[in-house]
């Protein structure tokens, strides 16, 4: 469950942060839209459990999580099928992603080389260079569904 916790609670901090960039254009979007989905069930199934054992801790700089991982051996089967089914969504996007930064490496070297890592901005430079991009490159970001 460790494991599961701090991927998932991993991504919580991200979409969290300030600088989390939400204004991506349209793919984008539709990713952020999923992963606050995904937050809101993981909170909803988890919420007894935080206020149980972390109803004293103050959130942010990774207490709750701290703490979650404190109690991990206590946290209901409600919210560990949900970090569960949370962890393995994000670890399939993420061999999705991986994937297609390997089938794109060519693509992203000649077209996107000079942009900043972070933020969706690859794959952002990525679709504005669509009709430019290798047959292979164009498929693949086409799978990843975002």
């Amino acid at each position: 469950m460790t494991q599961r916790l701090v991927v998932v609670c991993a991504i919580l901090a991200v979409t969290g942060m300030p600088g989390f960039e939400r204004a991506a254009v349209g793919q984008s979007q539709q990713l952020v839209a999923r992963l606050d989905a995904a937050v809101k069930k993981v909170e909803a199934a988890c919420s007894d459990d935080l206020k149980k054992y972390c109803s004293t801790v103050t959130p942010g700089e990774g207490r709750l999580i701290l703490c979650m991982q404190a109690h991990e051996d206590k946290v209901s089967e409600k919210c560990d099928f949900a970090l569960f089914e949370a962890s393995r969504k994000i670890d399939r996007a993420l061999d999705r992603i991986d994937r297609a930064a390997d089938i794109c490496w060519g693509d992203i070297e000649k077209h996107c080389s000079n942009i900043p890592e972070g933020g969706g901005r690859i794959l952002q430079c990525l679709a504005g260079q669509k009709t430019s991009l290798t047959p292979a490159c164009q498929t693949e970001l086409g799978k990843l569904s975002l």
